[in-house]
C-alpha cells in the first residue's frame, strides 16, 4: 500500500513538473524607437497573426510598417517572428517566437513555449492574451523618437556639370 502510494505521488509530481508553458524575454535596453518594421511571415497561416504584433507594438504609440525582402532604411528597428499552433480538443498557441533587431544587431528577443504544456487548460485562449505580456515587456523600457527623415543625396545633373556657355 506503501509503494503504492509513493509511485502515485511520484507520478503526480513528474506530471506537474513536466506540464509547463515558460515565457522567455530579453528585452531591448532603453533605446530610442522611432519605427518598428515588421518582416512579413508568409509561413504563418493564421491571418490575424501579424496585424495583432502591430496593433500591440502601436497602442505603445511605436509605429509599424510591414515589409518583405530587403529592410527599409527608415526604420530604427526591424521584428522578425515565427509561430506555430496545434490542435488538441482546440486550436492553441504552440510556440511562438519574436526577434528585434537594430543597426548593431539583435536589440532584444522574446518567446513562448507551449510545447510542453500537456494538460494545462491555459495554454488555451485568445492569441493576443498570450503574445502581449511578451510585447509589453520586449518593449517595456524603450522611448519613441521621431522617425529619421530619408537621407537626401545630391544628385549632379548634366547641367551642374556642363561647362557654361558665353554670352554673346
Amino acid at each position: 500500500m506503501v509503494w503504492i502510494r509513493m509511485a502515485t505521488g511520484l507520478a503526480i509530481c513528474a506530471g506537474l513538473t513536466g506540464c509547463s508553458i515558460t515565457r522567455t524575454v530579453i528585452p531591448i535596453e532603453s533605446a530610442q524607437v522611432s519605427q518598428v518594421c515588421v518582416l512579413e511571415n508568409r509561413d504563418i497561416l493564421m491571418d490575424e497573426f501579424q496585424p495583432e504584433i502591430q496593433r500591440q507594438i502601436e497602442a505603445k504609440q511605436i509605429p509599424t510598417k510591414v515589409y518583405t525582402g530587403t529592410r527599409p532604411q527608415e526604420c530604427s528597428h526591424y521584428l522578425e517572428y515565427k509561430a506555430n499552433w496545434q490542435w488538441d480538443m482546440g486550436i492553441y498557441l504552440k510556440y511562438a517566437a519574436f526577434l528585434v533587431y537594430d543597426d548593431r544587431g539583435l536589440a532584444g528577443s522574446a518567446f513562448y513555449d507551449a510545447r510542453r504544456g500537456g494538460s494545462r487548460l491555459d495554454k488555451y485562449g485568445h492569441t493576443a492574451d498570450k503574445i502581449r505580456p511578451l510585447i509589453d515587456e520586449l518593449f517595456g523600457s524603450v522611448s519613441v523618437g521621431p522617425v529619421p527623415a530619408p537621407v537626401a543625396v545630391p544628385v549632379q545633373t548634366e547641367s551642374a556639370t556642363a561647362p557654361s556657355m558665353p554670352d554673346r
